[in-house]
């Protein structure tokens, strides 16, 4: 059995919440030609995010994104919350719930406002809440790490009230 780790307030670690199903569709998406444009600091965007707003089924205010990175060297950033440049879908990335659709796929690196490296978060077959808006970060790819493609549920609210959100609304959901 995976330990769950947590290193607040940067990340948590949560059970994945993708059903077999869900994610060979989401995989299908996602492999699609031109399904993602790369945007900025080395990491792609899905690019039509209305699309898989479907796999959102928890009830909860949250909008689906993928993300895709097949390089190393993402830049260090905080997420802002923005629209899509091609749907015009307002995206709050202050924090995330992510979930890979592929494997050994690199880490999520975490680091203070002068970007020194405080933590990271590697997948392990598990989710994790992300507090994308709230410090810097970037994914940390090596040459033995395979691209990285993650379903995320995208959430304007702080990471503490995500956690929150997950331990009374998502603990146990399937997607």
């Amino acid at each position: 059995m995976n330990m769950l780790q947590t290193y607040d307030p940067y990340f948590r670690q949560v059970k994945y919440m993708l059903s077999e199903n869900t994610k060979e569709e989401l995989i299908e998406i996602a492999t699609a030609p031109g399904a993602f444009v790369d945007i900025s600091y080395k990491i792609s965007f899905f690019k039509l995010p209305s699309t898989i707003q479907k796999f959102n089924t928890t009830g909860l205010d949250c909008v689906c994104q993928m993300l895709r990175v097949s390089e190393s060297g993402s830049k260090i950033h905080k997420d802002k919350n923005r629209y899509n440049e091609y749907e015009n879908l307002y995206m709050p990335r202050q924090t995330v719930i992510s979930f890979p659709l592929t494997t050994d796929c690199g880490s999520t690196y975490f680091y203070d406002d002068n970007e020194k490296f405080m933590c990271n978060v590697n997948y392990d077959g598990l989710g994790a809440i992300l507090n994308t808006g709230g410090y810097n970060h970037n994914v940390h790819l090596t040459q033995d790490d395979n691209t990285r493609i993650v379903f995320q549920l995208c959430f304007e609210q702080q990471y503490s009230e995500v956690c929150d959100i997950y331990d009374t609304h998502l603990k146990g959901v399937i997607l």
